[in-house]
């Protein structure tokens, strides 16, 4: 009777199929490690509290009616909120936008607030932020390894009940959330996706011994899109609804193709990168290419039209670098060696044009400024 027990649960879950079973059965496609310091770790940032995005819950009342201690006790009740993981209401208005195979969540509520609820998100999956920085909206996971895609079997349970990390996967993901304003005042857009890094086993000159490094790896769209389903989720958007915008791919966002026709021209003794799109579509396009390509964008000014960002040239100088010294900033590495560089739009109409410039704001014409607008316009084909 005990051997039959699980058969026949077996059975029954077949029959049922696989969109019925989703109703039952938790998500079980992302399989990331809780980290018990994440709850420390994802503690919103002190300079929050001291910037637009949370002025208001600290100012106590200007009536005069309020006593400091009233004023306290309001405060400590927010701080045990905020450590209970509830720092705000379902947000309403959630709805998935789209521009070519670009997706997005608009959201009717301003960045102030939809900052610390994606926060609490990733807190409430267990996830460590590696990056938050609400100045230019931006955080950023650690490296995560995918539980789902070890071996299931029994002798594989049995031993990782005994050593957990026994047995691990080839490759680690990381995803980037970007927090911007809306089309609407009061409104926001945000964008997630996803990166992964891939273990490769190397071999010397000769083919004896080998070693082991890891490699950027195409994205994968289907963990995108299971990371986002669950933010809809927390964000308070049913799992009916959901599913049924990640099926459509959601609202097509009017006169924007994704960047798709994005082309670069010679201009002078350098190159731009043509978007056919106006300039806060672009903008948007470019911030997603910067996101995809794992640039480290350490500021931005929208009303300019630039971002700031770092790029470790693997071609420049005497000794060629691996492909992972690219981005320089999967594992930490120190900025003193990467240069910063600034992504300059100019919208013109319904077109756009990126230029690369250097830190002090000069035109750069060098392969290195080549290669970034590559590197850009192969993420908007």
């Amino acid at each position: 009777m005990v051997i039959l027990l699980p058969l026949a649960v077996t059975l029954l879950l077949g029959g049922c199929g696989g969109g019925k079973l989703d109703k039952y059965l938790p998500d079980e496609r992302l399989a990331y490690k809780e980290a018990r310091e994440a709850r420390e770790n994802l503690e919103l940032p002190p300079d929050l509290a001291g910037a637009s995005f949370d002025d208001a819950l600290d100012i106590p009342s200007a009536s005069g009616s309020a006593t400091y201690s009233e004023y306290a006790g309001e405060r400590q009740a927010r701080t045990r909120v905020a450590r209970s993981g509830d720092v705000l209401p379902a947000v309403s208005g959630v709805t998935l936008e789209r521009a070519g195979d670009k997706r997005w969540l608009q959201i009717d509520a301003p960045p102030q607030d939809v900052w610390p609820k994606v926060v609490a998100f990733w807190r409430q999956q267990g996830i460590l932020l590696e990056e938050q920085d609400p100045a230019i909206g931006v955080m950023k996971t650690d490296w995560l390894e995918n539980r789902a895609e070890i071996r299931n079997d029994l002798v594989t349970r049995t031993l990782r009940k005994v050593v957990d990390g026994l047995y691990s996967t080839s490759t680690r993901d990381q995803y980037r959330v970007r927090i911007d304003n809306g089309p609407q005042p009061g409104t926001t857009e945000v964008y997630l996706t996803h990166r992964m890094m891939e273990e490769r086993l190397v071999r010397n000159t000769v083919g004896e011994g080998a070693t082991t490094v890891w490699e950027p790896a195409e994205s994968d769209p289907g963990k995108e899109a299971t990371m986002l389903r669950r933010l809809m989720l927390y964000l308070g958007v049913t799992a009916q609804r959901a599913d049924q915008m990640l099926a459509s791919g959601g609202s097509a966002a009017a006169g924007a193709a994704g960047g798709a026709g994005a082309h670069l021209v010679r201009s002078g003794a350098g190159s731009e990168l043509v978007i056919p799109e106006d300039y806060r579509r672009a903008w948007q396009q470019t911030g997603l290419a910067l996101d995809r390509t794992g640039f480290a964008v350490e500021d931005r000014d929208r009303t300019e039209g630039v971002f700031y960002v770092r790029y470790d040239d693997p071609q420049k100088g005497q000794q060629k670098k691996g492909v992972l010294s690219r981005m320089a900033f999967w594992k930490g590495d120190k900025k003193d060696s990467v240069e910063q560089y600034q992504v300059r739009l100019t919208g013109q109409g319904d077109e756009t044009r990126v230029t690369i410039h250097d830190a002090s704001g000069r035109r750069d014409t060098s392969t290195t400024a080549e290669r970034i607008l590559s590197l850009l316009e192969e993420q908007m084909r």
